[in-house]
């Protein structure tokens, strides 16, 4: 049996990662053989599987191969993983059993409307949850659904150390593609504090600049269990977000319930509040995410061992 897990062409976002990473587990805690299969978006769904493309540079450390033939992938006994955002390419997998892994519920709602879930329901094999927002919902559209956790783990280089928390600037991170709409008037009332976006970065600036920060806010929706919070995490900043998505959950964001906000655009005193505590007593507040650091440099460790229990589940034929 051969594993063969979709990415789209080129895109080195959280998804994708996940994708190659899940690759790399099957093939080094496994007997079997995991490929990727790259998908161009850009071309007729009838065309778009097995294109020729090779990992993107930041993926190729975990060392996965890819597939270019659809014969050999669409065979009675292999397994296709298709991610939530190319369920549309589901049709023209005949043989295979199918698996669909649930990384980001709100990107599937935007991008199919809902239109293929009840295709969904009845051509796929086994879902995976990447989060317990997307067992809840899945659960709640499909009942019965066959389904299993299988989450992530970030990049290693995070949190390798913590810079000491007395040589930290007084700043806040922040993703401007995540809840921009909602920050921004928040900022406009806490000027006092150093707002800084994290984009257009390599990863070595990134932690440079999540080590000698204080703070990292997300009012995102929190579609799955996103890597910048924990990223932030890891690197010693404390963690504020709402309660959208994931972050309602607390078996997916188990940061205090203090530092999560119902209505981020209501309560600005509050924040404001909050924010001046952080930087003024950060030590204290930074020892408080101790327990959501340990959680996270335990995700590799548990997510290797849920790859071989999914393994060991489609062996048994799902």
């Amino acid at each position: 049996m051969n594993v063969y897990i979709l990415a789209p062409v080129d895109k080195m976002s959280g998804g994708p990662e996940l994708a190659h990473q899940l690759c790399h587990a099957i093939n080094t805690n496994t007997d079997s053989k995991a490929f990727m299969c790259y998908v161009n978006v850009f071309a007729p769904f009838s065309e778009a599987l097995c294109a020729k493309a090779v990992a993107p540079e930041p993926f190729r450390v975990y060392g996965t191969e890819p597939v270019f033939s659809m014969e050999e992938m669409d065979r009675k006994g292999n397994v296709v993983v298709f991610p939530e955002g190319l369920t549309l390419s589901m049709p023209y997998v005949k043989n295979a059993a199918k698996v669909m892994w649930w990384m980001s519920v709100d990107n599937y709602i935007l991008s199919t409307d809902e239109e293929n879930l009840d295709d969904i329901a009845k051509t796929v094999d086994l879902h995976l949850y990447q989060s317990n927002y997307a067992k809840d919902y899945v659960e709640k559209k499909i009942p019965g659904a066959n389904g299993m956790y299988l989450s992530d783990y970030i990049n290693e280089e995070h949190g390798k150390f913590l810079y000491p928390a007395e040589f930290r600037q007084n700043a806040a991170l922040y993703n401007p593609a995540k809840g921009y709409d909602i920050l921004k008037h928040i900022q406009e009332k806490i000027s006092w504090l150093k707002w800084i976006p994290i984009i257009g970065l390599e990863l070595p600036q990134i932690i440079l600049l999540m080590q000698s920060s204080k703070i990292y806010v997300d009012f995102g929706n929190h579609p799955g269990k996103d890597r910048i919070p924990r990223e932030a995490a890891a690197n010693g900043c404390c963690v504020i977000t709402n309660r959208k998505g994931s972050a309602a959950y607390d078996t997916d964001v188990p940061i205090p319930p203090s530092y999560k906000f119902d209505r981020p655009e209501e309560e600005a005193d509050s924040i404001d509040a909050l924010l001046h505590d952080i930087c003024d007593n950060f030590k204290a507040h930074q020892d408080k995410f101790e327990a959501y650091r340990s959680f996270i440099r335990g995700e590799k460790e548990k997510f290797n061992a849920d790859t071989i229990l999914f393994l060991e589940k489609i062996s048994r034929g799902l």
